[in-house]
């Protein structure tokens, strides 16, 4: 059998005037006698799925299979001769390319695997291919094998799956948000139903309270008649006669709060008018104002200037904040440290008006933040307090279309911030 004799390669460069080195095939090994041999590796070479190049150290293409020719849409007569320049990606030494890297020269340089190479093509369109990178030595002289494969199909499917990915995500946060939202319904819903139950028994007590409270205003009325023209004349009249004034003032205001328990879940406008959020307030630790004295609280006032007049009933609003302020008191009774402090302040914000009721007592752990407006929910003792006054309150500023929200934590009191609208009636 004859022995295989290797053929030396000499690659001749077209500037000293010989014909450009032929394809790889040339450089194989071929066999004495047998020319069929070199025929095949002609065709295995052409036939191959990849995509095959031969290029010059000086960067030109020396040889092409066919598949180079589907890959990039030149014929091997077009590539084979020129330099690899073709094939790169106009403007891409300024600016890259998305999800890929422009063919480069220096891609050639060196042995190498570069994945997501850019080809440019002859119509203007862009593939991606992942190229492998050899360089052949036969003697002095050097030629460099590329195969490349594209994948451009692949990177479709990839930015495809990308898409649908965030496609997907962003529905999913969709539905996170429809949740919410449908939650925030349900316990809305939930709030609604006790609101209902609380009226219907807040009727039952105002008719039951109702009794006694005017027996009281009668007698206050009863002892003005009788006393204040005996003690007209004494050291201490004047302070009689206002005290029985005050007692009359405030069992009216009772019996008006009362009168609101009755219709604590009718949607009604009687008696709303243009209020004064300050009086309001006023009016509220009036009422309260010895009592705090005693427990030494002080009450500082911070009151916006040009906040405007609110439609409202008044009478309700004291109610507020009174429930407000009785919270803040029993709050700084439960820190242990015989006295605090309580500050109200308002402020103009668009349409609406805040008011900002913030105390330095015990505050509020997490279980409680999240119960704090619910109707018979109370952290007090048994008999201390029946958990109406925050739902109350909650239920007051609702038919305003107002607002109320609580920050709290717990040794660093609490802050309940109101918002009311200027004039619900105009509210879109």
């Amino acid at each position: 059998m004859p022995i295989a004799k290797t053929k030396r390669l000499r690659v001749v460069s077209p500037t000293e005037g010989g014909e450009i080195a032929p394809s790889l095939i040339t450089a194989v090994s071929s066999v004495s006698g047998a020319p069929e041999l070199h025929s095949k590796y002609q065709a295995i070479f052409d036939q191959a799925s990849d995509a095959i190049m031969t290029i010059l150290p000086n960067g030109v293409i020396d040889g092409a299979n066919q598949a180079i020719e589907d890959l990039t849409g030149h014929m091997k007569a077009e590539l084979v001769g020129n330099s690899i320049e073709m094939l790169i990606p106009p403007h891409s030494k300024k600016s890259a390319h998305h999800h890929g890297r422009p063919l480069t020269v220096e891609m050639f340089a060196a042995s190498g695997t570069y994945e997501d190479v850019v080809v440019a093509r002859k119509d203007g369109y862009n593939r991606f291919v992942d190229m492998n990178v050899r360089s052949i030595s036969s003697g002095a002289s050097t030629l460099t094998l590329a195969l490349l494969r594209d994948v451009t199909a692949k990177k479709q499917m990839e930015r495809e799956l990308i898409t649908k990915h965030t496609e997907l995500r962003n529905a999913y946060l969709q539905l996170e948000k429809k949740n919410a939202e449908l939650q925030a319904m349900q316990e809305t819903l939930v709030q609604s139903g006790k609101m209902a139950a609380l009226g219907e028994l807040a009727a039952g007590i105002a008719h039951e309270l109702n009794q006694p409270l005017q027996g009281i205003r009668g007698y206050a009325q009863e002892l003005q008649s009788i006393a204040i023209p005996i003690v007209v004349t004494h050291q201490h009249g004047p302070e009689v006669e206002a005290s029985l004034k005050e007692i009359v003032s405030n069992v009216d205001k009772m019996a008006a709060i009362i009168g609101y328990l009755r219709s604590f879940t009718r949607k009604s406008t009687e008696k709303h008018e243009m209020t004064d959020i300050h009086h309001a307030v006023e009016e509220a630790m009036k009422m309260l104002g010895r009592q705090f004295a005693s427990r030494g609280i002080v009450v500082d006032r911070n009151f916006g200037k040009d906040v405007p007049l609110v439609y409202a009933n008044p009478l309700q609003l004291e109610q507020v904040f009174i429930n407000l302020a009785t919270n803040a008191r029993d709050a700084i009774e439960a820190s242990g440290r015989g006295r605090g402090s309580i500050q109200i302040q308002t402020r103009p914000a668009g349409d609406f008006v805040e008011i900002v009721f913030k105390d330095d007592g015990l505050g509020m752990n997490e279980r409680t933040l999240t119960k704090v407006f619910n109707p018979f929910f109370t952290t007090k003792e048994v008999g201390k307090g029946m958990g109406l006054g925050l739902s109350l309150s909650y239920g007051i500023l609702s038919k305003l279309q107002g607002s109320i929200v609580v920050e709290s934590e717990l040794g660093k009191g609490a802050a309940f911030v109101i918002r009311i609208p200027v004039d619900f009636r105009e509210l879109a």
